[in-house]
């Protein structure tokens, strides 16, 4: 019989035990150092009596009985077998993005047996958490000296697009014109797309709030920070945007077209933008509400949720508007002051005035 580890897991160490997590079905459990030594001898299929071989009797049959345990707690997969099989499927579609990736992808799937909250029952844990561990704020402010934005009008001129159209006209753009975008049309795009909804704009008790894009449980855990180039009336640099002051908060770091080129993964365009907006995610809102790895995903789905509302939005006002995920997370992190274990770098859009 020969025999290797499971490839659908991984070793990590947990208040002093070695932990083997097989994402692949859901199973976490620890193992002995002697069984964590033996797993390296079957890094490969390994014939079992041939590997137990040489040694003495008493020794075989202990080690024997360690390999028999391992076999039947699926960290040692049987050559042929049909979990051998499922292993083989999982590699062929998975192996071009690495172990990080499918780890990720079927540790945060949901199985058959998933147990849910009714809405109800989640409601009241909510309820009571309350009390205990408020809610983070769903706007955040740098505090400081800001820039004011005129308001958004009630009518915006360019709202009178039909949605078909602007959806029909909506393009990936990498090419921009000279001129200078307005720092008021800036304005309007950011407050269209991170600022309460004027429609709804109260801030639930639990830290839920509305927003012209939708968000897993209204949580909005997607910051933006925009990075002016060429806008009329506002010195060059990086600014996060408060949405419920309607302000553009300086960082006090500027970047030129090379800088913003190597951060977006060495794209030229985006160096050329006027304007490139920065999203990150603050997981401890989203976290807040739904404490599942599963939750991770929806922060992922929310800056596509709202990327795909500045395309929108950024056609509407005459723009040309492309998004980027290709980046350099480490320099957007640096430049934005996030802290990568609770702000989470996520894309870029760079937009200005169409080509002439």
């Amino acid at each position: 019989m020969r025999a290797k580890v499971a490839e659908h897991a991984t070793l990590f160490y947990q208040d002093g035990a070695v932990v083997w997590d097989d994402y692949l079905h859901h199973r976490q459990f620890a193992i002995s150092e002697t069984a964590e030594l033996l797993c390296r001898k079957f890094a490969g299929f390994t014939d079992v009596d041939e590997l137990l071989a040489p040694l003495a009797e008493a020794d075989r049959a202990a080690l024997r009985k360690v390999v028999d345990e391992l076999l039947e707690a699926g960290v040692l997969i049987v050559e042929g077998s049909p979990e051998h099989d499922e292993e083989r499927r999982l590699l062929d579609g998975w192996h071009a993005w690495g172990a990080s990736a499918r780890h990720f992808h079927f540790a945060s799937r949901t199985l058959a047996d998933a147990p849910y909250q009714a809405s109800d029952e989640h409601d009241a844990a909510l309820d009571a958490k309350l009390p205990v561990e408020p809610p983070p704020t769903p706007f955040r402010s740098l505090g400081g000296v800001a820039v004011q934005l005129p308001p958004v009008p009630d009518e915006p001129d360019w709202a009178g697009a039909g949605l078909y159209d602007v959806l029909l006209a909506r393009r990936t753009t990498r090419e921009f014109g000279p001129s200078p975008v307005p720092l008021a049309r800036l304005g309007e795009l950011l407050g269209v797309l991170a600022g309460p909804s004027p429609a709804r704009s109260r801030i639930g008790r639990s830290g839920t709030v509305f927003k012209t894009s939708p968000s897993g449980g209204g949580r909005h855990p997607v910051e933006l920070y925009a990075h002016a180039s060429r806008v009329d009336g506002l010195e060059p640099g990086w600014y996060h945007y408060d949405g419920l002051a309607h302000a553009l908060e300086p960082i006090g770091v500027t970047w030129g077209p090379d800088e913003m080129a190597a951060a977006a993964g060495d794209q030229d365009w985006v160096g050329r933008a006027p304007v490139v907006l920065a999203y990150t995610g603050l997981l401890e809102r989203t976290r807040w509400r739904y404490d599942t790895s599963r939750a991770y995903r929806v922060v992922q789905m929310d800056v596509g949720h709202l990327s795909q509302t500045a395309y929108l939005v950024a056609t509407a006002l005459g723009f040309g508007i492309g998004f980027t995920a290709a980046l350099r997370d480490e320099a957007v992190e640096h430049a934005l002051g996030c802290d990568a274990y609770h702000e989470v770098v996520l894309g870029m859009s760079a937009l200005g005035p169409l080509p002439e």
